[in-house]
């Protein structure tokens, strides 16, 4: 008999939590959330009291729940027609979207939750049938039923388990669920104005651009120059400085409607005379080499593709203008006088105007931090707009008139929005 008894009591402890959930959609649960029991039925199967230690005991970062019977929307015509048609149309297998309220009275009173959930419960029989609704939708978020038990203790702890489960987040200010409003999804927000950053990039540049033949760059490659003055020709300025070198980009931009924008630069490269080590004339030289610095502005043309909440790749396109000033830096070795080669050595001009082009990719994280990889070409010479004098030496004095070479770079950023 003790063991009938207790597997007795067993079928009933399944039967009380046997529930059925109908349907399930996501929904955001709240931390201290209030929640209003609403019930056509002339007394409530459920205690708000009870069910709000019943919330605690199964969410331990639900925090401190406020429960209470929705009277005012009890005593509405409109809501009040609306539960007796849910009691009777609540079943298995009814999709939440023929359950959506319809009455423009009754909606208005679902909008008016903010960030409240309404718990629809009613009992038929031997069976408690329950939805939550909150104010992101008209139909009911989730919906089920379970069986009824005159313990309100354990209908409280089965109902907490089946809709109140899950981490929680903080409740929304009244600022927070304006903009929430116009977020449809997690990838979409309000479309700031102006979108801006500022980075610094490392990393290198060479006269010859990769997939482009050898033949192209072998002359200005092997250039040396002789007697301080003499090269092959002097249309590149890497007939005279070695064309390789790392490169230091510092760089800030914006953007207006994540579609166009513009960028300022400035990058730095250092570069050693080409001498040609065989001509005894270079035996007084300690070092001689050039420092380049370039600053210039570029359009930039872009669209975002976000990855994740947190993660957003930005392919871009830049072309733009820049300005390129040689700074030499040479000495002799300590004791020894200057040649009179030394002294009339080629001269670079004042500034070289070029242009450049690049494409790239940033991936910005957490709508501040982004790592940038970018490759381009720059192109910078001077304007021969005068026939050379007839009278003018056959070497001249300044050089640099074509000067092109590639570019790879990897940045960090730091972006903002105004």
């Amino acid at each position: 008999m003790k063991l009938l008894g207790l597997f007795l009591l067993l079928i009933a402890a399944a039967q009380l939590f046997a529930e059925e959930i109908f349907f399930r959609s996501s929904f955001v649960l709240w931390q201290d959330p209030e929640i209003l029991l609403w019930s056509p039925d002339s007394v409530s199967a459920l205690d708000p009291k009870e069910f709000a230690l019943s919330l605690k005991r199964t969410n331990s970062g639900i925090g401190s729940p406020s429960v209470r019977v929705a009277g005012e929307l009890e005593r509405d015509s409109s809501m009040a027609l609306y539960a007796s048609w849910l009691r009777n149309n609540l079943e298995p297998g009814v999709p939440a979207e023929l359950l959506k309220i319809r009455n423009p009275e009754a909606q208005k009173k679902i909008a008016a939750l903010e960030d409240k959930y309404l718990l629809f419960i009613c009992k038929n029989g031997n069976t408690i049938t329950l939805a939550l609704f909150d104010e992101s939708s008209y139909q009911p978020k989730v919906a089920g039923s379970l069986p009824y038990t005159a313990d309100k203790i354990a209908l409280g702890d089965a109902i907490a388990e089946m809709f109140f489960e899950g981490s929680t987040n903080r409740r929304l200010t009244k600022e927070e669920r304006q903009k929430k409003a116009v977020e449809p999804n997690e990838y979409y927000s309000e479309m700031p104005k102006f979108r801006a950053w500022a980075g610094i990039a490392g990393g290198y540049t060479q006269a010859r651009v990769p997939f482009t033949p050898h033949s192209w760059y072998r002359r200005k490659l092997k250039s040396e120059i002789k007697n301080y003055r003499n090269t092959q020709d002097s249309l590149s300025a890497w007939n005279f400085i070695d064309d390789a070198s790392p490169v230091l980009n510092v760089y800030v931009g914006g953007l207006w409607f994540d579609f166009i924008g513009t960028e300022i630069f400035f990058r730095f490269s250092e570069h050693d005379a080409k001498t040609d080590d065989r001509d005894t004339i270079y035996n007084e030289l300690d070092y001689w080499k050039f420092y380049r610095f370039e600053i210039g502005l570029s359009l930039v043309l872009s669209h975002r593709f976000p990855l994740h909440k947190n993660v957003v790749l930005v392919p871009h396109a830049e072309v733009g203008f820049l300005y390129s000033f040689f700074s030499e830096s040479i000495a002799t070795k300590s004791g020894r006088k200057p040649s009179g080669a030394y002294k009339s050595r080629f001269e670079f001009s004042n500034f070289y105007k070029g242009a450049v082009v690049s494409l790239g990719a940033r991936t910005i994280l957490y709508d501040h931090y982004g790592i940038d990889l970018r490759a381009g070409i720059a192109g910078r010479g001077r304007l021969l707009d005068k026939e050379p004098s007839p009278d003018a030496v056959s070497e001249p004095t300044e050089i640099g008139g074509s000067t092109i070479d590639c570019f790879i770079q990897l940045g960090l950023e730091y972006h903002f929005s105004i």
